[in-house]
């Protein structure tokens, strides 16, 4: 990540009933979609820490709000 990059916000309506995974999975799409990042469909699961680490893309935190600073949260993988 770009720490010097522009700041991408994402607002999930909170007027819609969604589970946690449905909403990430909308987040991730109007995030691609405001680069312009041509995709398909978008599928959020859980996974083990073992699993995230194994990922093509991983996402270690910051550490500014949550969680501490280096934690792998997050991974992704293209599937052609």
């Amino acid at each position: 990540m770009d720490a010097d990059g522009p700041e991408v916000r994402i607002l999930v309506n909170t007027n819609v009933s969604m589970s946690r995974h449905k909403a990430a999975a909308q987040a991730v799409h109007a995030a691609l979609a405001a680069f312009g990042i041509p995709h398909g469909r978008v599928v959020v699961l859980g996974g083990r820490p073992d699993e995230v680490a194994a990922m093509d893309a991983v996402v270690r935190d910051a550490g500014r709000t949550e969680v501490a600073p280096g934690t792998l949260t997050a991974g992704a993988t293209v599937v052609r």
